[in-house]
């Protein structure tokens, strides 16, 4: 189900949910329920920040290599398309959210759009591997407005429920990616 026809966005992909890892398990930290809950938002984040320091290096090392990101391609322009709306509603919804004083749903706002955004690169990257991921972000994305908020903030569930995804789907992609790496440099 993980396609491993462009290597370098696996690679990268890996590199990208090791990031998305470390952001949303920091993001939880706001306002845990327990003081312990830091802790293991503490190791997801230090997982996510490994997981981009195995992976990046590949990344940039077999970065002239085929991609589904060929400039002038329309799965680029899906790809920029995509990325200017993912910061732009971002902004927006952060600038509405700060004003009208309902500064804790940033986080599920946030998750949300990071979801939706992973709907397109689907088909840009030619992954269906992101199908469950992005359904999964936009469900925990929608549930978290409906979770209890009284002695966590939301951006806690928001991390418990999505950083442990992240990283595993940001290992398995690294795994196949440097394996894949690792065949075409191989003589065996």
């Amino acid at each position: 189900m993980l396609s491993i026809e462009f290597p370098r966005d696996v690679i990268f992909t890996a590199a990208i949910f090791g990031f998305a890892t470390f952001v949303w398990a920091g993001w939880a930290q706001e306002r845990p329920r327990h003081w312990a809950w830091r802790i293991v938002f503490g190791v997801l984040s230090l997982a996510g920040v490994a997981l981009v320091g195995i992976t990046l290096p590949t990344a940039i090392r077999n970065w002239s290599s085929a991609t589904a990101l060929q400039v002038d391609s329309v799965p680029f322009m899906i790809y920029i398309v995509m990325v200017a709306l993912e910061v732009i509603g971002g902004l927006i919804a952060a600038f509405i959210l700060l004003r009208r004083k309902k500064g804790e749903l940033m986080a599920p706002v946030m998750l949300l759009i990071v979801g939706l955004h992973w709907v397109p690169m689907i088909w840009v990257f030619e992954q269906p591997f992101l199908a469950p991921v992005s359904v999964w972000t936009i469900g925990v994305a929608i549930a978290t407005f409906f979770l209890p908020s009284e002695k966590q903030a939301p951006s806690f569930w928001c991390g418990i429920l999505t950083a442990p995804i992240f990283l595993v789907t940001g290992i398995i992609f690294a795994i196949v990616g440097l394996n894949e790496f690792a065949s075409m440099t191989c003589a065996c």
